[in-house]
């Protein structure tokens, strides 16, 4: 396989002479290679690529592109185009890009393409939901059928379906889950046996309204291939495979990032042509939490001015507030990381909460009588006004230890409230530590005043 791969000198220089070995080219390269340069290259060059690229190895690329550049390619190909690709696709990734069409011509595209009601139910459960993950590619057979007969009927089957076969889940007459075998286990059981005789009937499965992030835990967790998706009536209807999860984990892990810095969705480099949108996308992003900054700092502002004469009999006091709101957001903004990893990976939940809680505290306590140490002795030096040094180091401690609660509550208060915690995080405690480290520096400050000046 070659190194590298660039899409954008190689189909400039191509001519009609080449097109064959250009095409003997592309086979060499993963399907995922190709779809990180395509990005790269102008909407002429993407049109011109698809043109070349084998159905097989399209709808592979397709299923690789991010919804921006799907639906630039959708917008420039026609129906007849699209359904040949679809119909090369695994029904979950197919139907994930159905999903993207307008109604109108989403309703002529599912009259035309393979499997048309399954693809119909996969886009009726919620993106995020493990029903919206699932593929129905799987193998199931009945408790009561014989060995030998269960092994024709998998070798039947898999000639059928292009997915890995992972699991033989076994089900009852209405198709509820009941067991699952490994094909380890079928190929070594006696013929003349059942399967229910061989099956392990503790199965681990999710709910098809499960958010995604169940599914990722429990693959995670206990290190299966895949899970199984079952309905309100215990009827398997789907799997989730180890990729899918690693899919779920990326984007979630994404959307996490993204939130923690005040940004509430993502926002898609598409193609030239949706330039403008994109920036408004931009826009719209970004702007809320920082508009929620903006009043956090000028409710900040508004304090501080209310201390003016504080502030005038004792101006150097000021010289220290950028000093605890940055060491107290820190501190603040790690514990809040800490406890949002935590839900995230389910190592932190509501037995566990309070042992953590205590444990951030004491940790604080540490770290700020550590900082206060190095931070009054500075003052100390610079000023050589004990008083000041005294309140410096106490508001440090205080800061930061109210920083650390906030940093580790605010994140499990959301998660009761069933929101996202990493919206906790970013602006949002920074904000909230900006003005009580600001106020708790100051109203000391205005207490000691006398001793101090």
């Amino acid at each position: 396989m070659p190194n590298s791969l660039d899409l954008q000198n190689m189909l400039t220089d191509l001519d009609e002479s080449h097109i064959l070995e250009f095409r003997g080219v592309l086979d060499e390269y993963y399907p995922q290679d190709i779809a990180e340069e395509f990005s790269k290259l102008s909407d002429k060059h993407k049109l011109l690529l698809f043109d070349l690229l084998s159905d097989e190895q399209g709808a592979s690329v397709c299923v690789e592109l991010g919804d921006g550049e799907m639906k630039f390619l959708l917008s420039e190909m026609s129906d007849d185009q699209f359904i040949k690709l679809a119909n090369k696709m695994e029904l979950d990734d197919a139907a994930d890009i159905v999903a993207l069409l307008d109604d109108e011509r989403m309703i002529k595209v599912l009259e035309k393409i393979q499997r048309p009601f399954e693809i119909k139910e996969l886009m009726s459960f919620e993106p995020d939901t493990c029903g919206g993950i699932m593929t129905p590619g799987f193998i199931s057979v009945r408790a009561d059928l014989k060995i030998g007969a269960a092994l024709r009927y998998v070798r039947l089957k898999a000639k059928e379906t292009a997915n890995e076969i992972m699991y033989i889940f076994v089900t009852k007459k209405f198709g509820e889950l009941v067991g699952v075998l490994s094909i380890r286990q079928l190929f070594l059981a006696p013929d003349s046996s059942t399967v229910g005789e061989h099956m392990q009937e503790e199965v681990l499965s999710v709910n098809v309204d499960d958010d995604q992030e169940e599914a990722a835990e429990k693959i995670s967790k206990y290190r299966l291939l895949a899970i199984p998706v079952i309905n309100d009536n215990e009827q398997l209807v789907g799997i989730i495979t180890i990729d899918d999860v690693v899919d779920v984990l990326e984007d979630e892990t994404t959307e996490d990032i993204y939130q923690s810095s005040g940004i509430n969705i993502e926002v898609e480099t598409t193609s030239t042509r949706s330039l403008i949108k994109n920036y408004f996308s931009a826009y719209k992003a970004r702007t809320p939490w920082l508009l929620v900054t903006l009043l956090g700092q000028y409710l900040a502002a508004t304090l501080i001015a209310k201390y003016h004469v504080t502030i005038a009999a004792i101006p150097i006091a000021i010289s220290f507030m950028p000093l605890l709101s940055g060491l107290s957001g820190n501190i603040g903004n790690q514990s809040s990381t800490i406890m949002i990893r935590g839900l995230s990976t389910g190592e932190v939940d509501d037995s566990k909460s309070s042992e953590i809680f205590i444990h951030e505290l004491i940790v604080s306590i540490c770290i700020g009588l550590t900082c206060a140490l190095i931070t009054g002795a500075l003052s100390f030096y610079i000023y050589s006004n004990e008083t000041l040094s005294i309140l410096i180091g106490s508001s440090l401690i205080g800061s930061m230890m109210i920083a650390v609660g906030l940093g580790t509550l605010t994140p499990l208060i959301f998660k009761k409230l069933n929101l996202d915690p990493a919206a906790a995080s970013g602006p949002l405690i920074t904000t909230a530590i900006d003005i009580i480290s600001f106020l708790i520096y100051l109203n000391l400050i205005t207490k000691f005043i006398t001793d101090l000046q």
